[in-house]
């Protein structure tokens, strides 16, 4: 992980954001692959590791967005948000709705217990308002992005505290919409908003002592246990402590890993990631069950095959990511051209030699 040096991060942003990006996504793969495979010992390490799974990385990618809430010339118009954000999003969440709806249609049958089409059909129409699958952090995005332009008039201290009402609320245990982008826009957004308004403060806690950044992160995993063990999550205001704490050991972290080559390499590939993994996962992990006769794993195998599938559905997605770049295939991780403003179609054809 450390053997060669990491990449240079791209201008005018630091190393530990991709390091930080690339544990976050890291992260997300081991959730899945130890849901899908079925391994309590993994789920539990999943539960001591949420603080600091979806609110970091949220909080990442308001980092990265902070023009978005930018007033006056430093801001981003609705056109280049378009360009640059949105049409991103929301073309990756349709094209990969649809491979997720037929993944989860093929896994299932494979475990036996076949989905109804039909259902499918319908709750893939009705995605756009009612995300599925790991998607739901794609919409998430694109409605922040969308809500951070709308509200950057707003007092920044304001427009925190707005943020947060809802999430103290939502992070608690019990709090259900019935839908897991619901659920995660009220519980995250303050997090993407505490990266765009506390930028400044968030870089320069990146740059304390590392016995500061040692002690935050030793301070997270208490408290964390301490919440787990005493079932603390059903207390208001309890979880989303935890969290802003998780956030902060993710930053921590991040600078402690940011010499990890491959790590900083993933964070700038975080994308092909997200969305290829949970495929391999869903048919690898079915495959495994339609092979062994059963639906779950020997205690030891399964320990054995979150780490083993996180490795493989990680490099897969980024050879497929690789493999595609120059066919037509390059499309499942890029906006058509004609998805793009009139105004930046006509600005590249004027560059055209």
């Amino acid at each position: 992980m450390t053997g060669a040096p990491a990449p240079a991060a791209p201008p005018g942003r630091e190393t530990w954001i991709d390091a930080g990006r690339g544990l976050a996504v890291l992260l997300v793969v081991v959730y899945h692959a130890a849901r899908w495979f079925d391994v309590p010992a993994w789920e539990q390490v999943n539960d001591y590791l949420s603080a600091v799974r979806m609110p970091f990385f949220f909080m990442i990618s308001g980092l990265l967005a902070h023009r978005v809430a930018a007033r006056g010339e430093a801001g981003t118009s609705w056109r280049t948000l378009w360009d640059r954000r949105l049409r991103l999003y929301v073309w990756v969440f349709v094209v990969w709705e649809c491979i997720g709806t037929a993944c989860y249609l093929v896994g299932f049958a494979l475990r036996g217990t076949p989905l109804g089409v039909g259902p499918m059909v319908r709750d893939l129409l009705l995605s756009p308002v009612r995300p599925q699958f790991e998607l739901w952090f794609i919409w998430a995005l694109a409605l922040f992005c969308v809500l951070a332009r709308l509200l950057r008039s707003v007092d920044p201290g304001w427009h925190l505290l707005l943020a947060a009402a809802p999430s103290v609320v939502a992070l608690t245990d019990g709090f259900d919409l019935g839908n897991v982008g619901w659920n995660g826009a009220l519980k995250y957004y303050v997090f993407f908003v505490c990266g765009m308004q506390l930028r400044a403060l968030l870089l320069r806690f990146t740059r304390t002592p590392w016995g500061v950044r040692v002690a935050t992160v030793a301070g997270w995993a208490v408290l964390a246990a301490v919440v787990e063990t005493a079932g603390l999550r059903s207390v208001v205001g309890v979880y989303f402590a935890l969290c802003v704490a998780g956030v902060l050991a993710g930053a921590a972290l991040g600078t402690f890993l940011a010499r990890s080559a491959v790590l900083v390499r993933t964070g700038t590939s975080t994308l092909p990631v997200y969305l290829g993994h949970t495929p391999v996962i869903i048919l690898g992990s079915s495959l495994v069950f339609a092979l062994v006769g059963s639906t779950t794993l020997p205690h030891a195998a399964g320990l054995l095959a979150v780490p083993a599938a996180t490795v493989v559905a990680t490099a897969l997605s980024l050879l497929v990511h690789r493999w595609t770049a120059s066919s037509p295939l390059r499309y499942l991780y890029a906006p058509p051209p004609w998805t793009a403003s009139r105004r930046t179609t006509e600005s590249a054809a004027h560059r055209r030699p």
